[in-house]
């Protein structure tokens, strides 16, 4: 009988730490950064899905129609608002300080007495690094926490922040906008992570991935499913077919300015002496252009292409080292006119290609039109083309280090040894010039190497001193 009792209390004291362990475990939940259909009735399919795979949050963008708030309010989500405004810099911040804040309290009085909505977002994508930003921020934040007992938050880095607990993130996306199917394997990685760690968080999706991933792969929707009703993992991912990876564009850029300079050598008369020449024996090689003996300007010409081409893809590597897609959207977003060939990375290096031709072509005539030994622009391009050769080792360097992620600081050093060369080779080309410029060289000197530098001490100056454009900057590359 005593054994009996036993038996019966380990029963009971297990049951009831079984519950009190269950009680006490927590877990992310699920949330979709919505983007509401046109179409009314795929509106209703979506928010029918949404129930079923176990939604507890959706996040809308401001403004949002009475029509909408109200077939929202009918369901059981919990509606976080954010705000349009983004991509404030430290100096957009100061300079809509009122604005700002007021357009937030008539925000909050908008939507806060809606009983569905859980929470406002204030701001995206802004300068939370900087500590003034931060500070300013703080301020109006503490005024607008006065007006409603809603949860302030803001939106950093795909992560979610209370104004109240900026320490810990309380939401994260883990999916972009659109789906493929590659992916599956790092969602249910890091989603697992936050199961194992029993971690509160709300772990958002992109409305368009979760919608086309359940309707691709049904087993997620299982997966969803089964998660929702006893909060238990599991994901069958599907059977990816090894494919042979492509050729990377920057490999066979690469290569085909490899294949130019084999055809130059090749077809273009003394292309290969010069180029021995200018490295080997350049004081000769000077003497032939400036006493008109090399005439060719096709291999000049070419290699001043060539070095644009290769800015254009020196900015390109440049610009995934420190800017994400955040970072870009806020370059751009500041500065518009950098989008003129579209959006993404490759709009900055056709940019750079564009620029570099034409500060080509200024500095060529700027050093050939003061000099009177020269009778033949040729002259001054053949001078000013020999040492862009250099520019094939420096890209080989660049591109074998940033595919195979060798240094981040070799990278940068190349970049910085790259920009150099353009200055390097305008004072260089100068200085060949006034060889045999007779007493004029002092003059020569003054209008080219010396307003050169004061040209570019000046632009250097002016950006330095433009807050706005540093500020700028700063905001794109803290968002890495």
């Amino acid at each position: 009988m005593r054994l009996k009792r036993t038996y019966l209390f380990v029963f009971s004291l297990l049951f009831w730490l079984g519950n009190f362990a269950q009680s006490g475990y927590t877990q992310p939940t699920i949330g979709v950064v919505w983007d509401i259909p046109d179409n009314s009735r795929i509106t209703d399919q979506q928010l029918q899905l949404f129930e079923e795979l176990g939604v507890t949050h959706l996040e809308i963008q401001h403004p949002v129609s009475d029509s909408q708030l109200s077939k929202l309010n009918d369901r059981g989500f919990s509606l976080l608002i954010r705000s349009d405004v983004e991509y404030y810099t430290v100096s957009t911040l100061n300079e809509s300080f009122e604005s700002y804040r007021d357009y937030m309290a008539q925000l909050i009085s908008d939507y806060a007495p809606l009983t569905r909505v859980a929470g406002i977002g204030l701001i995206s994508q802004s300068h939370f690094k900087d500590p003034e930003f931060t500070s300013a921020f703080s301020d109006i934040s503490a005024e607008l926490l006065s007006q409603t007992n809603k949860t302030l938050y803001y939106f950093l880095n795909n992560e979610w922040y209370s104004v109240n607990s900026p320490d810990l993130s309380f939401g994260i996306l883990l999916t972009d906008k659109d789906y493929q199917e590659h992916e599956l394997a790092d969602f249910d990685r890091q989603f697992n992570t936050f199961v194992e760690s029993e971690r509160e968080v709300i772990v958002f999706f992109h409305s368009g991935w979760l919608t086309e991933a359940v309707s691709e792969f049904p087993e997620f929707q299982t997966s969803l499913n089964v998660y929702e009703q006893n909060g238990t993992w599991s994901l069958p991912l599907p059977h990816l077919e090894s494919t042979i990876s492509q050729a990377n564009w920057l490999v066979f850029a690469l290569v085909l300015l490899w294949i130019i300079l084999a055809i130059q050598v090749k077809f273009i008369p003394n292309a290969r002496s010069m180029i021995m020449r200018f490295y080997f024996a350049h004081r000769f090689y000077v003497d032939d252009i400036l006493h008109y003996r090399e005439r060719y300007a096709t291999q000049s010409i070419t290699m001043m292409i060539l070095h644009a081409l290769t800015g254009g893809i020196v900015v390109y590597i440049l610009a995934v080292q420190i800017l994400n897609d955040s970072g870009l959207n806020a370059l751009y977003h500041h500065l518009p006119w950098l989008e003129v060939f579209g959006s993404g990375y490759y709009s900055t290096s056709f940019l750079a290609i564009i620029t570099l031709l034409i500060l080509q072509a200024v500095s060529i005539f700027w050093l050939y039109l003061p000099a009177k030994n020269l009778v033949h622009v040729s002259q001054t391009a053949n001078l000013y083309a020999g040492l862009l050769y250099t520019d094939y080792i420096v890209l080989t360097l660049l591109v074998s280090f940033y595919l195979t992620s060798f240094s981040t600081v070799l990278v940068y050093i190349l970049v910085t040894f790259y920009v150099l060369i353009g200055f390097i080779n305008f004072y260089l080309t100068a200085f060949n010039t006034a060889r045999n410029i007779g007493a004029e060289k002092l003059i020569y000197f003054t209008i080219t190497v010396l307003l050169h530098t004061v040209v570019c001490i000046s632009v250097l100056v002016y950006i330095l001193t433009q807050t706005q454009i540093i500020d700028i900057l700063s905001l794109s590359i803290s968002l890495k």
